[in-house]
């Protein structure tokens, strides 16, 4: 739990030593010296009521009143919706700041000169709905990033805590100063300010930054200001789809995904770490109210200059061609997913991690090992990107760290340094709002570039990545770790050649009814049902060599079989093997050859050999059984061991270039319907690491 204001130790300590003089000689000799202002209250009332009831909160109330949960003729005010029975979270802004907002757009104190769309705006933003979950109370607000769960606008609300004031801010501007209002329907959270969201988009916020006019003047050069404009794919709203979905007679209780976001996140040196690269201050102007920047063209022509050693001079008259370096050095500080800062890496069942009672809010202040993922950056010379968070103590997250690792507890024991490596993401910009409605832009404290240097180091470790982060819608919906999902075929861009028959369905587990035991990387999966048929797109690798491409599967009797194709042309890849059988067990088959380890290393070493030469590897030491608190590798722990394996299944070895865009498709080997085809993560590996001087760790 987080110490915050409402309920600080000192306090608690008053409240604890008095409940045991209470006992003594009666509670009242303690309460006349305790300032109990700052602590949960406790009502009967609804949040409708408890508004109601406190004339500070009248014109918030006011606002509830007019505001309608819906388009319907019939839809609910939002005020009706907060006296009926539920778990929301409220933060209620006072008259003051509600009038002092009005003032800043309309030039009157009066809620009722704001637009029916701002009104909304307002409304709609400060509520979320925590549906079959508890309302969010203050330990639980994270200290830097976002809720989980989306306000009634479909955004994430971010939260950051101030150290020296000991204080939450969300937004970027509302001060929680006073918490934990319960109510018989959710937790009310007073703030002294508006909470709403900017409503431009993540090209406009940088285009608009005090301390990012470099990369604003790059985005606009490039052309790559207009290409980040996308939000809401509004011809998926269009089609009308049944509210919740069946998976194979065993759940019935999948939500069908309802609404398809697009988002982008965005790394920016600020201008300052521009001027130590070498790159001329902006010079500023006020034209006509406006801030200009009267040497931008400075500015382009000499961060192009720097990107030629990088990209070339390939189409050097043209910033706006994907080719040209400058285009190319943007495209690789963009991700085409909308990520918020607690969202850039999952922690659930790594190694030693204790992620606390609550799956979809797991802690992040006790870590126990690094945890990363990678992304692809946009562009028509797609580049890989790593991103991770340390267990140092300062639990920074980090683009491009590169590190090494005992082989005891996996402990860090150093990182690559370099061009393009190690570099810290910070969540914020000071007084710069960076949440946008479609994406996130965060600060970061070196120049970023896909050189030799960083692809070499990330060319020259194990690649495993979650299988989530190959999909970026997962992420811009905010559908990763939040609850099962049944995604329609055409959901993803990176998924395609669906059969009419596929269907797509994400679990996580621990959530409603499912078992703690699954065997799951990063605690969650895929599984296809039906007659299916689908081509995945890969990530790009960073240096032409050989790689081993690895398929993560927990066995069990409810799988399927699959065949599994390769290559680089996605209308004629060729079989990858025989078919995978995610049926088979481990038990007396010669197939699966699943040995546990033991004290002789020599042995441990030799049973993994045996098992190789089947095409297979036990489960990576890194993650253990979800629901054990980082205990129970996979490597050595399995449901019913040893029946159902938990196995990496090895695809290919094959030679990969960085210009190439590879592919892998599966398709039912089974006329069987309720089959389930499991899809987890994957692993891209070198030569260098499963075939090099020393042997692969197991972790």
């Amino acid at each position: 739990m987080k110490k915050n204001k409402f309920f600080n130790g000192r306090l608690s300590s008053v409240f604890a030593f008095c409940l045991m003089m209470g006992a003594l000689i009666g509670f009242n000799s303690c309460t006349e010296d305790i300032d109990d202002s700052n602590f949960a209250i406790k009502t009967e009332l609804t949040i409708t009521d408890y508004l109601e009831q406190n004339p500070e909160f009248s014109d918030i109330k006011a606002i509830f009143d007019k505001v309608k949960l819906g388009n319907k003729e019939f839809a609910s005010s939002i005020s009706s919706v907060l006296s009926a029975r539920g778990n929301y979270t409220v933060f209620v802004p006072n008259n003051e700041a509600v009038r002092a907002y009005v003032m800043s757009l309309t030039g009157s104190e009066d809620f009722n000169t704001l637009s029916a769309e701002d009104l909304q705006h307002v409304a709609y933003s400060c509520v979320i709905d925590n549906v079959n979950d508890a309302a969010y109370e203050s330990p639980e607000f994270p200290k830097a990033g976002t809720f989980g769960l989306a306000n009634l606008s479909d955004r994430l609300l971010t939260c950051d805590w101030d150290e020296e004031t000991d204080e939450y801010i969300i937004n970027g501007n509302a001060i929680v100063v006073k918490a934990d209002i319960e109510a018989t329907n959710g937790m009310i959270h007073q703030v002294n300010a508006v909470i709403a969201p900017s409503q431009e988009t993540v090209a406009d916020l940088i285009l608009r930054g005090d301390n990012t006019r470099i990369m604003a003047a790059l985005l606009k050069a490039t052309h790559w200001a207009d290409s980040m404009t996308l939000d809401r794919d509004l011809v998926y709203d269009e089609v009308e789809r049944n509210e919740k979905e069946a998976f194979s007679g065993v759940w019935d209780n999948f939500p069908v995904q309802q609404s398809r976001y697009y988002g982008y996140t965005v790394f920016v040196e600020t201008d300052d770490v521009f001027q130590q690269w070498g790159i001329p201050a902006p010079v500023v102007e006020t034209v006509n109210e406006e801030v200009v920047v009267t040497n931008e063209a400075e500015i382009v022509k000499a961060v192009y200059d720097k990107a030629t050693a990088t990209y070339g001079s390939e189409v050097a008259g043209d910033y706006t061609n994907a080719k040209n370096a400058l285009h190319r050095f943007v495209a690789y500080h963009v991700l085409p997913a909308k990520i918020a800062y607690n969202r850039f890496v999952h922690h659930l069942n790594e190694f030693n991690y204790d992620p606390g009672s609550d799956y979809k809010e797991p802690q992040t202040s006790n870590l126990s090992v690094n945890v990363w993922d990678y992304y692809t950056t946009m562009g028509q010379q797609r580049g890989l990107l790593k991103i991770t968070q340390t267990a140092d103590g300062e639990n920074g997250i980090y683009i491009n760290r590169v590190s090494k690792h005992d082989t005891e507890n996996y402990a860090e024991i150093s990182h690559a340094t370099g061009e393009g490596l190690n570099i810290l993401i910070s969540p914020t910009n000071g007084e710069n709002t960076n949440d946008a409605k479609n994406g996130f832009y965060y600060p970061i404290n070196a120049v970023l570039l896909y050189g030799n240097t960083a692809r070499e180091k990330l060319g020259s470790e194990r690649m495993r990545i979650d299988v989530t982060t190959m999909l970026p819608e997962m992420l811009s919906n905010n559908i990763r770790a939040n609850e099962y999902r049944y995604l329609p075929t055409g959901y993803f861009d990176n998924i395609f050649n669906e059969s009419v028959d596929t269907r797509i369905f994400y679990l996580q587990c621990g959530w409603g009814n499912s078992a703690f035991n699954w065997n799951d990387y990063q605690g969650d999966e895929f599984l296809f049902a039906g007659m299916y048929d689908f081509t995945l797109k890969l990530p790009p690798v960073p240096v032409d060599q050989t790689y081993e491409v690895r398929m993560g599967v927990a066995h069990n009797q409810w799988r399927g079989m699959a065949q599994v194709y390769f290559g680089d042309n996605p209308q004629n890849l060729l079989p990858a093997g025989l078919p995978i059988d995610m049926r088979q067990g481990a038990n007396n088959n010669p197939a699966i050859p699943l040995i546990r380890d033991v004290e002789d290393e020599a042995v441990n070493m030799e049973n993994d050999k045996n098992l190789r030469n089947q095409g297979l590897m036990k489960a990576p030491y890194y993650f253990t059984t979800c629901g054990t608190k980082g205990q129970n590798p996979c490597r050595e722990y399995w449901v019913n061991a040893p029946s159902w394996p938990t196995v990496r299944h090895i695809i290919a070895t094959q030679r990969m270039e960085p210009g190439k865009t590879y592919y892998l498709r599966f398709k039912s080997a089974l006329e069987d319907r309720n089959a389930q085809f499991f899809v987890d993560y994957f692993e891209i590996v070198p030569s260098q690491v499963y075939n090099g001087t020393d042997p692969e760790d197991i972790w």
